[in-house]
C-alpha cells in the first residue's frame, strides 16, 4: 500500500507537468472587471500587500497551494517552495501527507518545507476521505493528524475532498468536527478542483474549521490527471469516467461568493495564473489567493525560477490594485467591480445577487456581458 501511494505522488507530479490536465470550462476570471480609477491617489511603491490569516501576517496574500511530497524525487520542489515562502512571507501548503504517514521513510521530502522556511506558515495536509475508514486502510485519527502537523512544524492543517481511490464518504462531517475540537492548530477545509457551495460552507463552519480553500474549478482536474494514469495502466474505464467528470465543478469566482455566506477567512484556488487573477479574487471576498501549477512548474526548475514568479505577480497585483484606487489589501475587498457573463447568470440563479450587495458593504454592479 506505501509503495502505491508513493508511485501515485510522482506520478502527479509528472503528469501536472507533462501533460494538459486542466479543467475545460474557464475558470471565469474575466467574468470580474474593475471598475478603472483615473484619478486612483495611490503611489504604487507605498501599496501595503500584507494580510493577517489565522493570526498570522504574511507579507502577500498569496498562498502557494498545496502541491506535493511523497516522493525523494520532489524534495527539491519542494526546498525551492519553502527558500521561496521564507523569503517573501508567503503560507505554504504541501501535498497529502498520506504517503508519510503509511511509509515514514518518504518525511523528509515533507519536513524539507520546514527545513528551509523556519518563519513561514506551513500547512500540513490529510485527506477527508482518509479521516473514515476505507477499504484498503483504517481510519486516520487525531495520531495521524498529529503526526502530519508535527513533520513539518505546520501553523495549520489543511484537511482536503481528495478521495485518491477512496470510495466512502460517509462519516466525514462527523469525523471531521472531532478532529476540529481535538487538534492544536486550527483546521482549514479545502476542495481540490470541483469548488465549495454555500451550503457545503455552512457545514464547514459548523464542523468548527477555521478557514475555506474553495479549491474551484478552472485549474487542474484531478479527474483529468487520474484519467491519464488510468491511460498508462489499461483501465479503459477509469479512464472514460475520469475525462467525462474533467470539467465537474463550480468555477472558483462563483465559489468565493457562495463559500462568502460562512463568514470565514477564504483561500481562492483554482485556475490563477496572474495577478490580475489574484486582485479579482481579493476583490471578490478572499483572504488568500492560492496558485497550484504555476509554483509546481516554476519549482520544478530552479528557485530562481519561483523567485520570478513571485516578483512577475506581485507587481501585476499591485498594479491593478493602484488602477483600483486600492492602497491596501483591505481597501482592495471593497473596491468596485463589475460582474458579467457565466458567473452573474450562475449567481443570479443561485439568488446570491443580494450576497454580493451585502459583502464588505460595497457598491456592487452586475450586469449583462455586452452582445456580442
Amino acid at each position: 500500500m506505501s509503495d502505491e501511494v508513493k508511485k501515485r505522488k510522482i506520478e502527479h507530479v509528472s503528469i501536472a507537468l507533462g501533460q494538459d490536465v486542466s479543467v475545460a470550462q474557464r475558470a471565469n476570471w474575466n467574468d470580474i472587471q474593475f471598475v478603472h480609477q483615473a484619478l486612483p491617489e495611490v503611489d504604487l511603491e507605498k501599496i501595503d500587500t500584507s494580510v493577517t490569516f489565522l493570526g498570522h501576517t504574511l507579507r502577500y496574500p498569496i498562498f502557494m497551494s498545496s502541491l506535493t511530497g511523497g516522493h525523494p524525487d520532489v524534495t527539491s520542489i519542494n526546498r525551492n517552495l519553502a527558500r521561496a515562502a521564507e523569503e517573501y512571507g508567503l503560507a505554504l501548503g504541501v501535498g497529502s501527507q498520506r504517503a508519510a504517514i503509511v511509509n515514514p521513510e518518504v518525511a523528509p521530502s515533507y519536513a524539507v518545507t520546514r527545513q528551509y522556511a523556519p518563519n513561514a506558515f506551513l500547512i500540513a495536509n490529510i485527506g477527508a476521505p482518509q479521516l473514515i475508514a476505507q477499504a484498503r486502510h483504517s481510519a486516520f485519527g487525531l495520531e495521524q493528524a498529529q503526526q502530519a502537523i508535527d513533520m513539518i512544524g505546520a501553523n495549520a492543517l489543511q484537511e482536503a475532498a481528495q478521495p485518491e481511490g477512496d470510495r466512502r464518504s460517509v462519516g466525514e462531517a462527523a469525523a471531521l468536527k472531532a478532529l476540529t475540537s481535538e487538534l492544536p492548530v486550527p483546521v482549514i477545509a479545502k476542495e481540490t478542483g470541483a469548488g465549495v457551495c454555500r451550503e457545503q460552507a455552512l457545514l464547514l463552519r459548523n464542523c468548527g474549521v477555521a478557514a475555506i480553500d474553495v479549491g474551484g474549478a478552472g485549474g487542474s482536474s484531478m479527474s483529468a490527471m487520474e484519467a491519464a494514469r488510468s491511460e498508462t495502466q489499461g483501465d479503459g474505464r477509469t479512464m472514460n469516467i475520469g475525462l467525462l467528470f474533467r470539467d465537474w465543478g463550480i468555477a472558483t469566482p462563483i465559489c468565493v461568493v457562495e463559500a462568502g455566506i460562512a463568514h470565514l477567512p477564504l483561500i481562492a484556488t483554482g485556475g490563477v495564473r496572474n495577478g490580475l487573477d489574484v486582485a479579482r479574487a481579493l476583490a471578490l471576498g478572499a483572504t488568500l489567493v492560492g496558485m497550484g501549477f504555476p509554483f509546481l512548474k516554476a519549482a520544478s526548475e530552479s528557485y530562481e525560477k519561483v523567485c520570478e514568479l513571485l516578483e512577475t505577480v506581485v507587481t501585476e497585483l499591485k498594479v491593478a490594485m493602484q488602477l483600483s484606487g486600492a492602497g491596501s489589501i483591505a481597501g482592495m475587498q471593497r473596491t468596485d467591480i463589475v460582474v458579467t457573463g457565466e458567473t452573474r447568470a450562475w449567481l443570479t440563479m443561485r439568488g446570491l445577487e443580494e450576497q454580493l450587495k451585502g459583502m464588505a458593504q460595497r457598491r456592487w454592479r452586475v450586469h449583462n456581458a455586452p452582445e456580442s
